[in-house]
């Protein structure tokens, strides 16, 4: 039985997998949990990085407490690629629309898979 594989997609609201894809990572304080098996997804959740700043964690680190295998995103910067290239989670970034939107662009091949650039290594 093949196991799951975590996704997580950085959201502007709460609303599944119709919630709008938040362009800009970093600054992302919720983010759709897909749990996919056989590309299919089997569930979908909606977690909040709460912004305190004494327990705050960067958005990178919050998922990768998440369990997550692989981020879908718009856009990225180099210092959460490096948290994530750091874990071996896949990134892949030009994420928009809908989280649903999203999955089906990433298994259409329509999303670019991030590489750490020359200079981060």
């Amino acid at each position: 039985m093949p196991a799951t594989t975590r996704y997580a997609v950085p959201v502007k609201s709460n609303d599944g997998l119709s919630s709008e894809v938040n362009d800009h990572f970093a600054m992302s304080e919720h983010f759709a949990i897909l749990d996919v098996k056989k590309n299919r997804i089997i569930s979908v959740r909606i977690v909040h990085n709460r912004q305190d700043a004494e327990k705050q964690k960067s958005a990178a680190e919050f998922l990768v407490d998440t369990g997550v295998n692989i981020v879908l995103t718009g856009r990225i910067g180099s210092c959460m690629i490096r948290i994530f290239m750091d874990r071996d989670i896949k990134l892949y970034s030009g994420a928009a629309g809908t989280v649903e939107d999203a999955f089906k662009s990433y298994l259409e091949g329509k999303l670019a898979e991030v590489q750490p650039s020359p200079y981060q290594l």
